[in-house]
């Protein structure tokens, strides 16, 4: 394909077909340890959501979640800057608990590694502190492999890979996959903080490999340096969720905007709903920098993106004001009404101002 074409997150490497190909394989059998007799617990939602909920005979519900930082580490790497990934992987496990009505208590890391220098692991550390701080959780343990072998980075022996599993409760009553969700329910976007950290392997094709753009880049759309853009640490939401569960204002469901982004709202557990964004924030300028550097259609966008919501909640219509009252604290991202549900044959979400309709594992043009 001439680099001249759109980026394509497929072209860059990474294709969703293959993903749930993989997937489906895999959970052919994973899926059958839920009926191992030694297994003492009952799954409360099926798999697939953004976190498993497990029914241990306990006053409470345990739900657990794993993600990583994935290669949004090249850039760290490049940039000698590591300061954001412990936020990275704090955020990406403990907004995904948040999203089955859990409230995350402790997250365990696994770091494989070259032999980058003892103050990456400072650094390192330090991030992982105070993003645990900001989500009210503890690090308990994790592990450490030195895979000199297996790891590469852009520099040699910097090499790094970060992930982490995070642990939450829940009341039964609240563990939700969206099947609560009704005509008539409104949206309310949580605003992002940049890329956060998915699709990082087509934002590195187009900046790096494409445009051949070196991460002290001054742009002027952001008021810095292109690396310090992309490294934004991701938003992490759990003192949101606390101060809605204070108040008793659980949302009907909850939807992180990771790799897939808008797709994440099909998710839910109903049929045949529309998600109706007709009011969304105004996209910021980081992604309206890579559509245009990398030629990126508006589909793909929509479709790998976060394009500056990184939670969508669903509440019913009454709880809108007093939910946006308590989000709008001051110094948390900003929260707005970006939609609202309506009654549809099977699922999708329409940007009704863009043209565009998602469905399955796509946007097309209406």
């Amino acid at each position: 394909m001439a680099k001249s074409s759109a980026a394509t997150y497929a072209q860059s490497g990474v294709s969703f077909d293959r993903k749930e190909s993989f997937l489906g394989a895999l959970l052919h059998w994973v899926k059958r340890t839920e009926s191992i007799p030694a297994a003492d617990q009952r799954p409360l939602l099926p798999n697939g959501y953004y976190a498993s909920v497990l029914d241990l005979g306990l006053p409470v519900a345990i739900a657990l979640t794993t993600d990583g930082v994935g290669s949004k580490i090249l850039i760290a790497e490049e940039a000698g800057d590591y300061s954001s990934l412990g936020f990275d992987v704090v955020a990406m496990n403990v907004n995904d608990l948040l999203c089955v009505g859990a409230l995350p208590t402790a997250l365990v890391d696994y770091i494989a590694l070259q032999a980058p220098p003892a103050a990456v692991g400072d650094v390192l550390g330090k991030s992982l502190y105070l993003a645990a701080k900001q989500a009210g959780i503890s690090i308990p343990g994790g592990e450490l492999a030195q895979l000199p072998d297996m790891i590469r980075g852009v520099k040699p022996g910097q090499g790094l890979d970060l992930a982490a599993a995070a642990i939450g409760t829940v009341e039964k009553q609240h563990a939700s996959n969206g099947q609560g969700i009704e005509p008539g329910d409104v949206l309310i976007g949580i605003a992002s903080n940049g890329v956060h950290s998915n699709g990082y392997t087509l934002v590195r094709e187009i900046c790096f490999k494409r445009r051949k753009f070196k991460v002290d880049l001054q742009v002027a759309e952001f008021g810095g340096t292109l690396g310090a853009e992309l490294l934004r640490p991701t938003a992490i939401y759990v003192p949101q969720f606390r101060a809605l569960a204070a108040k008793s204002l659980r949302p009907r469901a909850a939807m992180h905007i990771t790799g897939g982004g808008y797709l994440n709202l099909l998710r839910a557990a109903t049929k045949d709903i529309t998600f109706v964004i007709d009011t969304p924030p105004a996209i910021p300028p980081v992604f309206a920098f890579l559509q245009r550097e990398g030629k990126v259609t508006d589909e793909e966008m929509h479709r790998v993106f976060n394009l500056g919501v990184g939670m969508v909640l669903v509440v019913p219509a009454g709880n809108v004001d007093a939910t946006l009252a308590v989000l709008g604290k001051r110094g948390w991202p900003k929260a707005s009404v970006i939609g609202r549900v309506e009654k549809g044959r099977g699922k999708s979400v329409r940007f009704p101002s863009r043209g565009l309709v998602g469905r399955g594992m796509e946007f097309t043009r209406e």
